[in-house]
């Protein structure tokens, strides 16, 4: 009889240690590694903790999510400004196995399935949110190039552009120590089976595609930042050597008026 399950994955925060909340969640732990951690909580029941800050529970209810996300935010902090979710489904049955938009059709159902669905059900909530992030901070950094273009000037002080510089830059760390939840699992390279079900689920969700557009959007924002601090520090050059030019006409004036 065909079965149907959810898998709802939550990106909640930067990054979790995976080591210092095994402890916290209540499901027994299956798996465990710097990476990732697998635990399960009734026959067909699990949760998948990633170290880039996304949680996936597959067949879980409401309550139990709730559960066990306060745990984590009561231990790590309320996280994300603004988190991203993905929800999926997935059909065991007697049919042609098949990747679809909404959802994926299995004839059976493993713990090696699971992890490529959960894994890229992950990867996709935590893609997303650096979608937003990027996109917000070209949208600001776009601004400031098209008031630099109208004005010829920066009409803002140093310290708030160093500010957002500075914010800009630690975010686009964040990001790239992050992609690496884009390596392919282990179990890809053990099964033709298992690698051509990775293959379909990371084209259903553009992984690939994604990352691409993403990687352009890091580099157009790395050369907008740069010419900000360039521009920056040329302000302050030239500021300095204006106070030392005050500061020798006053010099010469206060010398003249002393003579007199």
């Amino acid at each position: 009889m065909p079965a149907g399950y959810t898998v709802q994955a939550f990106n909640l925060f930067d990054v979790i240690n995976i080591k210092t909340i095994r402890s916290l969640l209540s499901g027994k732990v299956i798996d465990s590694s710097p990476q990732e951690m697998q635990l399960q909580y009734g026959e067909n029941s699990f949760l998948f903790v990633y170290r880039f800050g996304t949680l996936v529970f597959f067949n879980m209810s409401n309550e139990e999510i709730e559960r066990e996300t306060g745990k984590l935010r009561a231990a790590l902090g309320e996280g994300l400004e603004f988190p991203t979710t993905e929800t999926y489904q997935v059909n065991i049955g007697d049919f042609a196995s098949r990747v679809e938009f909404e959802y994926v059709e299995l004839k059976r159902l493993n713990l090696d399935h699971l992890r490529l669905i959960a894994m890229s059900l992950g990867q996709s909530a935590s893609l997303e949110y650096f979608e937003i992030k990027t996109d917000r901070m070209l949208s600001d950094t776009s601004s400031f190039m098209e008031n630099l273009a109208r004005a010829g000037y920066l009409p803002f002080a140093s310290k708030n552009l160093l500010k957002i510089i500075g914010t800009t830059a630690s975010t686009r760390q964040a990001i790239l120590s992050n992609l690496a939840i884009l390596d392919p699992p282990e179990e890809t390279w053990k099964s033709k089976e298992l690698e051509k079900l990775y293959k379909e689920l990371q084209a259903n969700f553009d992984i690939d595609v994604r990352f691409r557009s993403l990687d352009r959007k890091l580099t157009l924002l790395q050369d907008n930042i740069e010419i900000l601090a360039d521009l920056t520090t040329s302000r302050k050059t030239n500021l300095l050597e204006a106070l030392v030019v005050i500061l020798i006409v006053m010099e010469v004036l206060l010398a003249f008026f002393h003579k007199i």
